[in-house]
């Protein structure tokens, strides 16, 4: 739902599993948190490489990470 009201998707992601943003930059390997911010707030694109390890944190596909 939060995805379909302009949330970033791995924002409502991370929200839906009571993750932190350090949470989940732990869990996606060590991945800085200000990037992980920049990713969130759509200040930088994030890297394919990123992206595979969210959705890897996060149990779920790449392609739903991915705003359209």
């Amino acid at each position: 739902m939060a995805i379909h009201e302009g949330v970033n998707p791995i924002r409502a992601w991370r929200r839906q599993q009571e993750l932190t943003l350090r949470e989940l930059a732990a869990a996606a390997g060590r991945m800085p948190v200000g990037y992980l911010s920049e990713i969130e707030t759509g200040k930088k694109p994030g890297s394919v490489a990123a992206y595979k390890a969210l959705a890897k944190a996060l149990g779920t596909e790449i392609d739903l990470l991915v705003a359209e």
